[in-house]
């Protein structure tokens, strides 16, 4: 199985470095398992409703939003779950 090109803005790159070490740790995890297969059980993706975007589970509380961009998995943020209630 190919591997899916995963994007992650620099923007977002500043933002993830001031991320505890445990926090960094887990979202790298989470984005190498986008990369590998989008749709694995543990990451719990699924599209926010009446969007175009995505999100994954990063931990309990925490997710990725993501969208899709020519074939790559273009990462949107790193926020708590709370706030993806809005979409729903």
């Amino acid at each position: 199985m190919a591997l899916t090109t995963v994007r992650v803005p620099k923007p977002l790159k500043k933002k993830l470095a001031k991320k505890t070490p445990e926090m960094q740790g887990a979202i790298i995890t989470c984005l190498r398992q986008l990369r590998e297969d989008w749709r694995h059980p543990s990451l719990n993706s699924s599209k926010l409703g009446g969007t175009n975007i995505y999100h994954a589970k990063v931990s309990r509380g925490n997710r990725v939003t993501f969208f899709w961009k020519d074939g790559c998995i273009v990462i949107e943020n790193h926020c708590h779950h709370d706030i993806l209630k809005g979409y729903k």
